[in-house]
């Protein structure tokens, strides 16, 4: 019998030992045994530091069992998410599925089945004992929320899982591995600010994707409180170098992707991104979640800082190397190519530098002369690199190379633009055909290859670096546009995000008046309607490269 339930406890409440305060214990168990400092990471640096970075676990507490017992029920309703999409797709217009319906109130109708009228006899076929439709009918989303006693947090939990469903599918060798969200969101238990992160961005998400005002509105207050949690965090020295504050710099990219608050709001959440993961040195970024923190979202990092031309530390050898070593994982062709365009923001920031000063006659003309060929050499060797690498890693890439295939090839989605382009001999526009990748994996690396070289000849009107003539880089990007219907055809939730860069730079190659650059501003439009993306509506002029040479010093 426990001692609280006694006879004497109960009519002795004062002869009771005052209880001890609970404190959760954050510690790995390898450093509570061992009784040293622990970083509250997995694994954490004691535990690399000795050697044994498999040995760091943490323990599991009563109040963290209580949020994990939810599991269950956040994968019954994505069940019934499914289930109702299913239906959509049987029966058009008669059920409306999670994607475009409000999110169930106390006060909202079941529309899990289609109940007969009270005087409709259902047909013989069709009549089942009460009990038999009781057992098998799969409880609501009302129902769930009518039996939870907190249903505002269980429906937050539908909404971070359409979150992560809508940013971090199921990674598959189809499109390469994707930012751990699922595992971002677990730590939340532990982490004031991860909770914020995660609700703002959850609430924005679904209340931009449904047009709903009111889950907006909730996302907005959400977000003003988050900004303020960041800030503090940010200003605490130790705390500044944790991964949920990274983590929450990604979760506010996400945000302002969909919020537009101000003009280069993202880039500016990007390059604070790149300051902490500078700080923080790539040793932190080995294995587990905050590996997939760098490699993952790599690619983000680098066209960030390719679009701010300047060098940055990613193109060190340790961040090269580093994140790699942890756990014997070789780099797949995307990052080959990535190895490469590390470099790019260095040589740019060369080129800013010599176009400020043949603008402003900084330099003498013999200086002039010099800078530019160092700079011009730079653009060539690097143009080299990525030709090598194109013929070592994609032409023999493992699954096969592209394919071409007629524009009616790829069928199912009339409002998608009409691409046509210019024959560069009689100077007629025909239909070209589409390119068609064995994975997302070769289509993805193929475009951001031909992004690359658009971004390291130049542009065509100053003349200072010749790489490739005007001709190839027309086709270079109108190759962009073909791959486009497959890339979007194929793609899975909002990695259409992948691509902001690669567009951007087609659509900085085109002039004005030309019939592909109509192309890519149909496309910025056509992927910000379909998704309600506002970034895309917004031309993704965060990932814009234009030379800003007026701006050197």
């Amino acid at each position: 019998m426990d001692e609280s339930d006694s006879p004497q406890n109960e009519t002795a409440p004062h002869l009771q030992p005052p209880s001890r305060k609970f404190r959760r214990t954050l510690s790995c168990l390898s450093c509570q045994k061992r009784k040293v400092k622990c970083d509250r990471v997995k694994p954490c640096r004691a535990c690399c530091t000795r050697g044994a970075p498999s040995e760091c676990e943490f323990g599991v507490t009563k109040k963290d069992r209580h949020f994990m017992d939810q599991s269950d029920l956040i994968e019954q309703l994505q069940t019934k998410v499914r289930d109702l999409e299913q239906r959509l797709i049987k029966h058009p217009g008669t059920t409306p599925t999670a994607a475009t319906t409000p999110p169930l109130t106390e006060g909202s109708p079941d529309d899990n089945y289609d109940a007969p009228a009270e005087d409709e006899e259902p047909p013989e076929d069709e009549k089942k004992p009460v009990h038999s439709i009781a057992a098998t009918r799969r409880p609501t989303l009302k129902d769930l929320l009518a039996s939870s006693p907190s249903p505002g947090k269980l429906l937050m939990e539908v909404f971070v899982g359409e979150l992560i469903n809508g940013f971090s599918p199921d990674p598959s060798n189809t499109h390469g591995r994707v930012f751990d969200l699922r595992s971002a969101s677990e730590r939340r238990i532990f982490s004031p600010l991860l909770t914020s992160g995660f609700s703002a961005a959850a609430l924005t998400f679904v209340g931009q994707r449904d047009e709903h005002p009111k889950i907006t509105a909730a996302g907005n207050s959400q977000y003003n409180r988050l900004l303020r949690l960041l800030q503090w965090a940010v200003n605490n020295p130790e705390k500044s170098k944790s991964s949920e504050v990274l983590t929450v710099v990604v979760l506010l990219t996400i945000i302002e992707a969909f919020k537009q608050t101000s003009p280069g709001a993202v880039m500016k959440h990007q390059l604070g991104g790149l300051e902490l993961l500078r700080i923080r040195t790539p040793y932190r970024h080995r294995s587990g979640f905050e590996r997939s923190l760098f490699v993952d979202l790599r690619m983000f990092w680098v066209t960030s800082a390719i679009a701010s031309r300047k060098k940055t530390f990613l193109a060190n050898d340790d961040w090269k190397t580093v994140p790699w070593s942890g756990d014997g994982r070789q780099k797949d062709i995307l990052h080959l190519l990535l190895d490469i365009a590390v470099d790019i923001p260095g040589f740019l920031g060369s080129y800013d530098a010599l176009k400020f000063a043949v603008r402003h006659k900084t330099l003498s003309q013999d200086q002039v002369l010099s800078k530019q060929q160092r700079v011009q050499a730079a653009a060539t060797e690097l143009d080299h690199r990525l030709e090598l690498w194109h013929s070592l890693y994609a032409i023999d890439y493992e699954h096969g190379y592209m394919t071409e295939a007629p524009a009616d090839s790829i069928t199912g989605d009339e409002e998608f633009p009409h691409f046509q382009c210019c024959d560069l001999f009689t100077n007629e526009t025909f239909v070209p055909t589409n390119f068609i990748y064995p994975d997302l994996m070769l289509a993805v690396s193929m475009c951001l290859y031909r992004a690359l070289r658009l971004v390291v000849s130049g542009s065509s009107d100053d003349g200072l670096v010749a790489v490739l003539r005007p001709s190839e880089r027309y086709q270079i990007a109108v190759d962009i546009c073909r791959s486009m219907r497959y890339y979007l055809h194929t793609v899975p939730g909002f990695l259409v995000s992948r691509i902001m860069f690669v567009l951007r730079v087609a659509f900085d190659t085109f002039t004005d008046g030309m019939v592909e650059k109509r192309f890519v501003q149909e496309l910025f439009w056509y992927i910000g309607n379909k998704y309600r993306f506002p970034v895309f509506m917004n031309h993704c002029s965060e990932s814009a490269t234009a030379v800003r040479a007026d701006d050197s010093a």
